[in-house]
C-alpha cells in the first residue's frame, strides 16, 4: 500500500496504524509534532487507533520557537 509523507513516497503494509508507521521511522517520541493525514489534524491521543489508506497524503510538523 502506497502513501506519502511530506510529499515523499511509502510503502506500507495494508491496515498499518499511524503510530506503528511512526514508530518504524523512529519517530516515537511525539512531544513538539504535529500530523496532518489528508489535511486533518490527527489529535495525538487517537494515533494509535488511526488506520492509514492507500493514498494517504501525510504532513508531519514540529514545532519551533522563534520571535
Amino acid at each position: 500500500m502506497n502513501i506519502s509523507l511530506n510529499d515523499e513516497p511509502h510503502e506500507i503494509a495494508e491496515g498499518m496504524k499511524l503510530k506503528d508507521f511512526l514508530v518504524k521511522l523512529d519517530l516515537d517520541d511525539f512531544n513538539g509534532w504535529a500530523i496532518a493525514i489528508n489535511e486533518n489534524v490527527i489529535p495525538r491521543d487517537t494515533f494509535h487507533a488511526v488506520v492509514l489508506h492507500e493514498g494517504d497524503k501525510l504532513l508531519l510538523i514540529q514545532a519551533t520557537q522563534g520571535g
